[in-house]
């Protein structure tokens, strides 16, 4: 049945497969492998309705809305608008993503001595217990989580730098983007090392045509072997995550094929959103639409932290497993989709989908020169695609989306 349901999707996609370019296919991939390996640990949709089928459909065409515009891409350059503004804005994001490298890897460090087992730091949110040992780290932790994708905005600066041949910017570019991918370590956070991961090899496959030959082959070989450092390193997390937890295994479907409970936990983790999703989406009724309450956690959380709005995260997480039906629903992966009709319908989601298609193939469209202002926005929405796959990524774009504006206003004042 799996099968079947994802033919429509990976049909969409021939066109854009055969037609584009490494950077697309990849994106396509990522679709493609997390609905067809449902098959393998037997996910099921369990309803065959006429409302089925047109979710089904809907589903469908948002997921190809995200990705389809990523296609043409003809970039032989990306360049500066305003110097002055650039060195301005790169020299308070280097201060903030230091401190988000010191932060992150202290939090790193700490979790290391005090919850070395990630099985328990995930499963039972052990982190809590630091709350109260530590002073002041459950603000520190609250802040890192809310900025933790500011480091994306260092990748187009990176490969900027390395355009120019500026081999040593460069290399401090990477190592102020590299704060993202601590904070996926330090918290043991397998998507936000694969949502990284996935985003600078993509990113790089955009822009490939902008840096020099010899570049160009350097700096894919080293893509290569850092992918397999982080590969090996998500499957050591993995392995000894869910190799400690026995009970695991009774999860495991007798009609999977997996039977291995930590290779089905990593097919598992890839698979779920599809299936999931349309199974909460055959129930879904606008008394359990949400109003934006995932959309706006981080941003709920910040108002309230500074007492501008009065809310509560565990009247959140209760409004939530309500409209999906209980915490083993709304704690898993639903897709891209599913996330955003029950936040805010139907309607709106198409919407939001389709402005997302209009302003990426506006940004891309048959350009062979592009900003690296504007490269600031697509780095970001670029993660949108990558993370489908699981949820909604537009909740990750908040702070660095604010960040941009907050910078850009602090330049105006400064040459006033």
């Amino acid at each position: 049945m799996e099968f079947l349901l994802g033919l429509p999707l990976l049909f969409s996609f021939i066109f854009l497969y055969i037609k584009g370019k490494t950077h697309i296919r990849i994106l396509i991939l990522l679709q493609v492998i997390s609905i067809f390996t449902a098959f393998l640990v037997a996910k099921q949709i369990y309803y065959q309705t006429f409302t089925t089928f047109f979710n089904i459909l809907f589903v469908n065409l948002n997921i190809f809305l995200i990705i389809a515009p990523w296609r043409l891409i003809k970039f032989k350059s990306v360049f500066v608008k305003n110097n002055n503004k650039f060195l301005f804005f790169k020299k308070i994001l280097y201060k903030f993503l230091f401190l988000h490298i010191l932060l992150n890897t202290t939090i790193l460090v700490i979790i290391l001595i005090f919850i070395p087992d990630i099985s328990k730091f995930k499963a039972a949110s052990g982190y809590l217990d630091l709350y109260e040992q530590i002073p002041y780290f459950a603000n520190v932790f609250r802040y890192v989580y809310v900025t933790q994708n500011l480091g994306y905005l260092a990748i187009p600066i990176c490969f900027y730098h390395l355009g120019k041949f500026e081999i040593k910017k460069s290399i401090i570019a990477l190592i102020y983007s590299s704060s993202s991918l601590i904070f996926g370590f330090a918290t043991y956070s397998r998507a936000s090392i694969f949502t990284f991961a996935v985003v600078f090899i993509v990113y790089f496959f955009l822009v490939k045509h902008t840096l020099p030959l010899t570049l160009q082959k350097k700096f894919y070989s080293g893509i290569k072997k850092t992918t397999f450092i982080l590969v090996s390193l998500f499957l050591v997390m993995t392995v000894i995550r869910f190799s400690a937890m026995d009970y695991y295994g009774d999860r495991i479907p007798e009609e999977s094929i997996i039977k291995d409970p930590v290779v089905y936990s990593l097919v598992d983790y890839a698979s779920q959103g599809y299936s999931n999703g349309l199974n909460l989406l055959e129930n879904y009724s606008e008394k359990k639409n949400l109003k934006g309450e995932q959309l706006f956690y981080n941003i709920y959380q910040i108002l309230n932290f500074f007492g501008i709005y009065d809310w509560s995260s565990d009247e959140s997480q209760y409004k939530t497993d309500e409209a999906y039906g209980g915490n083993e629903f709304s704690g898993v992966f639903n897709g891209y989709t599913t996330y955003l009709v029950f936040n805010l319908g139907y309607i709106i989601t198409f919407l939001i989908s389709l402005i997302y298609f209009v302003f990426v193939r506006l940004k891309l469209n048959n350009r062979s020169h592009i900003s690296l202002e504007t490269m600031y926005i697509l780095v970001l929405l670029l993660i949108i695609p990558i993370v489908s796959i699981f949820y909604c990524g537009f909740l990750l774009l908040y702070f660095p989306l604010l960040f941009l504006i907050f910078t850009n206003f602090l330049y105006f004042i400064k040459i006033k």
